[in-house]
């Protein structure tokens, strides 16, 4: 499957929408020939539609045919399920994060906050097939796009677009390229009898020239990542940081797990930043070359005593 790479921080710009309500004078009335631009207007992304040549099934248009006649590669959609639509309500459920509405019965609009994210991957859309009546409308969007309104299907003998019956989703694969993010944590630990305690924390850039030999680890949000988690000043791997991220009623959130691997230990104060190099800078004391973090006043946490400890932190509340 071809991807696109997308800028996610600009993605979220065009959420603005237009409305989805058309005037008759918007409506060109005129005979739409097959495989051309037809008698609608452009939808709000300044896209027109066409209507395949040669279309069978009553108008039921596949994303299969949409890659052919656009002489895409094979496998280049996702393609989603054909949505009847009847009497104000859709027959079936979109992907998670992905809103449609539908005004006077006619009119579509879509718009998700961020890229879908199924099985791990990350789709925006990449064709609409809006069928009315025995055809369909095909919007074809060769960069992807992830909002768009006025979308209509094609004109029937009244001169007006036909009311909508199904809708289809085509979703196309992208790389979002997220902000930088790197983490810095310390943690104190506990034996299970509770009779001391003592810390641990990450270690990477900056632990050269650090107090505690602190540093920071990096997240490019491609998946999940581990990274160790250090025992004190000098000691080896005594547990794991996980990342990862994902959505959660259409909230783009990252996740911090930490697991003891090594000895009988609990959680208790965690102390987390996540965000920029830069944002983390605002964090140190230098004193002639050797750098202090102030940990206590990281951004991120947990003070419970756990087995485990995890922090979910929505990506909007990144430094």
């Amino acid at each position: 499957m071809k991807k696109l790479t997308y800028l996610f921080t600009a993605i979220l710009m065009i959420a603005a929408l237009g409305s989805c309500q058309q005037d008759d004078s918007e409506i060109l009335i005129k005979d739409a020939d097959a495989g051309s631009e037809n008698s609608i207007l452009p939808s709000s992304a300044g896209i027109t539609p066409v209507i395949l040549p040669g279309s069978s099934n009553g108008g039921n248009v596949t994303c299969a045919e949409v890659a052919t006649f656009f002489e895409l590669p094979a496998g280049y959609f996702l393609c989603g399920e054909k949505i009847d639509y009847s009497n104000g309500h859709f027959a079936g459920e979109f992907p998670e994060g992905l809103t449609v509405d539908v005004a006077d019965g006619t009119y579509v609009s879509f718009s998700m906050n961020a890229p879908l994210m199924i099985n791990g991957k990350n789709y925006v859309v990449g064709a609409v097939i809006v069928k009315g009546s025995n055809n369909a409308n095909v919007y074809f969007y060769p960069e992807g796009i992830m909002t768009d309104t006025g979308l209509a299907a094609p004109v029937n003998a009244s001169g007006k677009p036909a009311g909508l019956s199904n809708l289809t989703f085509c979703l196309v694969e992208v790389e979002p390229e997220f902000p930088e993010v790197v983490m810095v944590l310390k943690t104190y630990l506990s034996p299970d009898d509770g009779s001391y305690r003592y810390w641990a924390g990450t270690r990477g850039v900056g632990s050269d020239i650090n107090s505690l030999h602190l540093g920071y680890i990096e997240y490019d949000f491609k998946g999940e990542k581990t990274y160790p988690l250090y025992f004190g000043m000098a000691g080896g791997p005594v547990g794991l940081i996980t990342v990862s991220n994902f959505m959660e009623l259409e909230e783009h959130m990252l996740m911090v797990k930490l697991e003891i691997t090594e000895g009988e230990w609990s959680f208790y104060e965690s102390f987390l930043y996540a965000g920029s190099a830069v944002g983390y800078e605002e964090y140190l004391v230098d004193d002639e070359g050797e750098y202090f973090t102030q940990y206590r006043e990281f951004p991120f946490v947990e003070l419970e005593n756990t087995d485990v400890r995890i922090f979910k932190i929505n990506v909007n509340e990144l430094e």
